[in-house]
Protein backbone atom coordinates (compact mmCIF):
# COMPACT_ATOMS: atom_id res chain seq x y z
CA UNK A 1 0.00 0.00 0.00
CA UNK A 2 1.57 3.22 -1.00
CA UNK A 3 0.13 5.18 2.11
CA UNK A 4 1.41 2.84 4.71
CA UNK A 5 4.22 0.59 3.07
CA UNK A 6 3.04 -2.47 5.36
CA UNK A 7 0.33 -4.22 3.02
CA UNK A 8 -0.70 -5.24 -0.26
CA UNK A 9 -3.21 -2.38 -1.60
CA UNK A 10 -6.47 -3.69 -2.40
CA UNK A 11 -9.52 -1.77 -2.30
CA UNK A 12 -10.92 -3.06 1.11
CA UNK A 13 -7.19 -2.97 2.84
CA UNK A 14 -6.63 1.36 1.28
CA UNK A 15 -10.26 2.02 3.07
CA UNK A 16 -10.86 -0.16 5.69
CA UNK A 17 -7.65 -1.57 6.90
CA UNK A 18 -4.86 1.08 6.30
CA UNK A 19 -3.49 2.59 9.39
CA UNK A 20 -2.95 5.96 7.68
CA UNK A 21 -7.06 5.76 6.17
CA UNK A 22 -7.65 4.85 9.77
CA UNK A 23 -5.89 7.81 11.32
CA UNK A 24 -7.77 9.89 9.18
CA UNK A 25 -11.24 8.90 9.69
CA UNK A 26 -10.88 8.49 13.29
CA UNK A 27 -9.79 12.14 13.54
CA UNK A 28 -12.48 13.27 11.78
CA UNK A 29 -14.71 10.89 12.95
CA UNK A 30 -14.60 12.51 16.35
CA UNK A 31 -15.96 15.29 15.02
CA UNK A 32 -19.07 14.34 13.89
CA UNK A 33 -19.55 12.69 16.78
CA UNK A 34 -22.80 15.26 17.28
CA UNK A 35 -26.21 15.05 18.95
CA UNK A 36 -28.89 15.93 16.73
CA UNK A 37 -29.67 12.93 13.81
CA UNK A 38 -30.81 15.58 10.93
CA UNK A 39 -27.13 17.16 11.08
CA UNK A 40 -25.22 14.34 11.96
CA UNK A 41 -26.21 12.11 9.17
CA UNK A 42 -25.59 14.45 6.77
CA UNK A 43 -22.57 15.91 8.08
CA UNK A 44 -20.91 12.35 8.61
CA UNK A 45 -22.00 11.73 5.38
CA UNK A 46 -20.24 14.80 3.70
CA UNK A 47 -17.28 13.77 6.03
CA UNK A 48 -17.40 10.34 4.79
CA UNK A 49 -16.85 11.24 1.01
CA UNK A 50 -14.47 13.95 1.73
CA UNK A 51 -12.17 11.58 3.83
CA UNK A 52 -12.88 8.69 0.76
CA UNK A 53 -11.69 11.73 -1.91
CA UNK A 54 -8.91 12.64 -0.29
CA UNK A 55 -6.98 9.64 0.78
CA UNK A 56 -7.72 8.09 -3.18
CA UNK A 57 -5.94 11.33 -3.94
CA UNK A 58 -3.35 10.67 -2.21
CA UNK A 59 -3.01 7.80 -2.93
CA UNK A 60 -2.81 8.46 -6.86
CA UNK A 61 -0.41 11.51 -5.38
CA UNK A 62 2.53 9.14 -4.12
CA UNK A 63 1.76 6.48 -7.07
CA UNK A 64 1.96 9.14 -9.94
CA UNK A 65 3.83 12.52 -8.79
CA UNK A 66 5.84 10.53 -5.96
CA UNK A 67 4.07 13.72 -3.68
CA UNK A 68 3.35 12.33 -0.13
CA UNK A 69 1.13 14.41 2.69
CA UNK A 70 0.77 14.13 6.09
CA UNK A 71 -2.57 12.74 7.83
CA UNK A 72 -2.35 16.52 9.26
CA UNK A 73 -2.34 17.73 5.96
CA UNK A 74 -5.03 16.20 4.17
CA UNK A 75 -7.13 17.21 7.65
CA UNK A 76 -6.82 20.29 6.92
CA UNK A 77 -7.81 19.79 3.33
CA UNK A 78 -10.84 18.36 4.21
CA UNK A 79 -11.32 20.79 6.96
CA UNK A 80 -11.15 23.13 4.65
CA UNK A 81 -13.95 21.47 1.68
CA UNK A 82 -16.37 20.54 4.76
CA UNK A 83 -16.38 24.36 5.83
CA UNK A 84 -17.06 25.28 2.27
CA UNK A 85 -19.64 22.92 1.69
CA UNK A 86 -21.58 23.99 4.72
CA UNK A 87 -21.41 27.81 3.69
CA UNK A 88 -22.77 26.60 0.49
CA UNK A 89 -26.01 25.91 2.30
CA UNK A 90 -26.01 29.79 3.54
CA UNK A 91 -28.45 31.11 0.92
CA UNK A 92 -31.13 28.21 0.72
CA UNK A 93 -30.90 27.08 4.59
CA UNK A 94 -29.55 30.03 6.72
CA UNK A 95 -30.23 28.11 10.31
CA UNK A 96 -29.29 24.54 8.30
CA UNK A 97 -25.54 26.34 7.76
CA UNK A 98 -25.08 27.89 10.73
CA UNK A 99 -26.12 24.96 12.99
CA UNK A 100 -23.53 22.48 11.02
CA UNK A 101 -20.92 24.79 11.15
CA UNK A 102 -21.52 25.48 14.54
CA UNK A 103 -21.65 21.04 15.33
CA UNK A 104 -18.52 21.14 13.01
CA UNK A 105 -16.37 23.69 14.76
CA UNK A 106 -17.22 22.42 18.04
Amino acid sequence: CLLCNTSPESRDHLFFSCPFSWNLWSLLAIRTALNSRNWKGRLTLLTWQCCIYWIWQERNGRLHRNAFRSVDALLRMIDRQIRDRILSYRNNNPQLSSRMMQLWLA
